[in-house]
């Protein structure tokens, strides 16, 4: 098929047929679009590729609710919901759910560390986070299991180490060392 010759709803409709092709002419079509809608947000935490994919997400919507009786057309009906998925991406950034994921220490940043810590990104952020003199204090705030990951963290085990060690699961350890991370961060 010419789908170049096609109005959006025809091409929708040949989509909803089965005609895979269909979709990958809409695709490619609104791509521009996508990139347009994206080109003035920013959301911390969030890439100009995540902006992308919110709006590839919102043109998908838009391709399988849109209805060929409404009254808008297919352009005016997937801009909406593209700008739509990249304004809830805005909205994540700012809720208070993300709000530790958007303050957190970046493992990026460069940090001159003794070559033992380098090995474990848990160990790279919590020395990012706490102070020497602030280690007795964060002790004071941990629960017995925190405690035991805590002081192995501090004699240099990696995560997958003191798993071993304690005998537990490596998520279970890892979900410790997050908490301990939070409450480093409220300490400072």
């Amino acid at each position: 098929m010419n789908y170049s010759e096609m109005r959006d709803n025809e091409i929708i409709r040949a989509y909803r047929n089965g005609d895979l092709d269909a979709i990958d002419f809409l695709i490619r079509k609104y791509t521009p679009l996508i990139h347009k809608c994206k080109s003035n947000r920013f959301a911390k935490g969030y890439s100009d590729d995540d902006f992308v994919q919110e709006g590839y997400i919102g043109l998908m919507s838009a391709i399988n609710k849109y209805d060929e009786d409404a009254k808008a057309s297919f352009f005016t009906y997937a801009k909406i919901c593209i700008d739509n998925s990249m304004n809830n991406l805005i909205k994540k950034s700012l809720d208070n759910k993300n709000h530790i994921l958007n303050n957190s220490a970046s493992l990026d940043d460069e940090i001159e560390l003794p070559e033992d810590i380098k090995t474990d990104p848990a160990r790279i952020v919590l020395s990012k986070l706490i102070n020497e003199d602030k280690l007795e204090e964060v002790g004071k705030t941990l629960s017995k299991g925190e405690s035991e990951v805590y002081n192995l963290l501090r004699k240099g085990y990696t995560t997958p180490e003191i798993a071993d060690i304690l005998e537990k699961d490596y998520k279970a350890v890892d979900n410790a060392i997050q908490r301990i991370k939070s409450k480093a961060r409220r300490i400072n």
